[in-house]
């Protein structure tokens, strides 16, 4: 079931598989393209990629998570990943762009989400 393939996939991710775990959301995201899970399955898949600074790959992945569902519970937390994704790959306008984005579309972001901008946006050299 959709569940059990979510499910294996979060347990190869807390066994710190991430490449397996990458697979394992691929392959449940492309099954299931419109499972409630989808969301958090591609905020995972992206967390897969950014785990082994993959970054480029985390950030197609975090942009599209959030593409494709911008009210969903994990935009917010996409665009944070997306800001810090490109802050690794040195592009640092993009990167403030994105978080700037975040704080004024979601200043009712979870307390963690909302702490974690300032630092970012100093960490990408944001003015």
């Amino acid at each position: 079931t959709p569940q059990q393939q979510y499910d294996y996939a979060m347990t190869l991710l807390g066994r710190s598989d991430y490449a397996g775990a990458s697979q394992a959301f691929q392959e449940f995201i492309d099954k299931n393209p419109n499972s409630p899970l989808t969301s958090n399955a591609r905020y995972w898949l992206g967390e897969s990629f950014y785990v082994r600074q993959d970054y480029n790959s985390a950030a197609r992945v975090f942009l599209e998570g959030y593409t494709k569902d911008q009210k969903g519970p994990k935009a917010p937390d996409a665009l944070l990943k997306l800001g810090m994704s490109l802050t690794n790959l040195d592009k640092k306008k993009e990167a403030c762009a994105t978080f700037e984005k975040l704080a004024k579309d979601f200043p009712n972001a979870d307390a963690t989400i909302k702490q974690r901008i300032p630092e970012q946006r100093k960490r990408a050299g944001c003015g």
